[in-house]
């Protein structure tokens, strides 16, 4: 393969003109080496062997292996718009890696604000079909990507695959927690290498003991989708460019990981991502005014559950405990708490109150992830994040 150049240069977001993805699964393992990457690919093929329309995409920039496991490392076609590329397919799905884009011997030495851009492209920039499933196969641990995946491409819920092993249960509580500080839904675990089947005597051994996955997934109450065995016959299967699902299919591990794929699929569909929240700012006429939500107006199951506007400088939030309020707009606009507003080590205001006009409106207001709104004020300023604990104290 010839290796190219990968631009990671900043450009203008454009919104992707391809097709939308129903559900995003994000699969995630706070410790690496637990499966994660095989695990989410075989779950895409079984999606995918079931007449689902299944996207992947490798998500872990400095690890990928998608391309291994689906025996796939073409490089992809570029898509119809400036900077936007065309996924590959492999075994029933299209995905994309960042193997994709680089050769082996290359390695991707980034630093977090590259990593954030390069995530940001694959996010925007990727014209899928219509999707019904869309899986992220996100790198190990709580660094960069997670937060970027969150604010750029919010998934519907986090599958998280950990193994028997104590230190692995330890890292797995550092991930959930990262997750639901940005209100991105768990949606239950899948526990890996959970036991070996001897492939002369069928004979079961729990290597790393039983039960931890089960008692930590009662204990925090998200549910256990099943426990995928260690086959020694079926190990090879991935780095021959084959998911074992397709190599063998009437393994016991295949077995499980169908009956793990209906389980998600009725998750997902009770624990659906709400984009109720997203607003557009009309021109209202002077004496109009809204101060009551709209009784039609469909509901978030975030801790924010509808936005609305109350009048031209007015925002109306509804809260999941019932609370309501009604904000000025030039309020919340003074409140910004981007770093052109607040300095960032001192929490000093930086934005002069004189420079904000009384008559400041907005023109929308964005979700960001599942943890905050971006609101896009008149003057121009969209930059301000607020988070719902924050938006909450205004």
């Amino acid at each position: 393969m010839v290796e190219r150049q990968v631009d990671t240069q900043p450009k203008s977001q454009q919104p992707n003109r391809g097709g939308k993805a129903r559900r995003v699964i994000a699969v995630h393992s706070a410790k690496g080496g637990v499966g994660k990457s095989t695990l989410c690919v075989n779950l895409a093929v079984t999606l995918a062997r079931r007449g689902l329309r299944v996207g992947l995409l490798d998500a872990d920039l400095h690890g990928p292996s998608a391309t291994i496991m689906l025996g796939n490392a073409e490089w992809p076609d570029p898509g119809p718009d400036e900077n936007t590329i065309l996924p590959l397919r492999a075994h029933g799905i299209q995905f994309l890696s960042m193997g994709n884009l680089v050769t082996g011997k290359t390695p991707v030495i980034w630093r977090g604000a590259m990593v954030h851009q390069m995530l940001s492209q694959f996010y925007r920039n990727v014209i899928w079909d219509d999707l019904d499933y869309l899986f992220l196969d996100m790198p190990p641990g709580t660094g960069d990507a997670l937060l970027t995946t969150a604010q750029v491409e919010p998934p519907t819920g986090v599958l998280v695959v950990t193994t028997p092993q104590e230190l692995s249960l330890v890292d797995t509580l550092r991930g959930m927690r990262a997750f639901r500080d940005m209100n991105v839904p768990i949606l239950g675990f899948v526990e890996n290498m959970s036991y070996l089947i001897c492939g002369s005597c069928s004979h079961r051994d729990d290597l790393f003991g039983e039960g931890s996955t089960e008692a930590l997934a009662e204990e925090l109450d998200y549910p256990l989708l099943g426990s995928v065995p260690i086959e020694p016959e079926i190990c090879a299967s991935s780095d021959r460019g084959t998911p074992f699902v397709i190599g063998h299919p009437d393994s016991e591990s295949s077995a499980v990981l169908g009956r793990i794929a209906e389980r998600l699929i009725e998750l997902v569909d009770e624990r659906a991502a709400d984009s109720a929240l997203s607003l557009e700012w009309r021109e209202m006429d002077w004496l109009e005014r809204s101060p009551e939500p709209p009784e039609d107006a469909p509901k978030s199951e975030l801790p924010l559950q509808l936005m609305w506007q109350v009048s031209n400088d007015e925002l109306g939030l509804m809260w999941s405990d019932g609370e309501r309020r009604i904000i000025g707009v030039r309020n919340l606009r003074l409140a910004c708490p981007c770093a052109r507003c607040v300095d960032e080590v001192t929490g000093k205001k930086l934005l002069d109150p004189l420079t904000v006009p009384d008559d400041i409106t907005l023109t929308k207001v964005e979700v960001v992830g599942r943890y905050g709104i971006a609101p896009h004020f008149s003057d121009g300023h969209h930059t301000g994040i607020f988070t719902f604990p924050y938006l909450r104290e205004i």
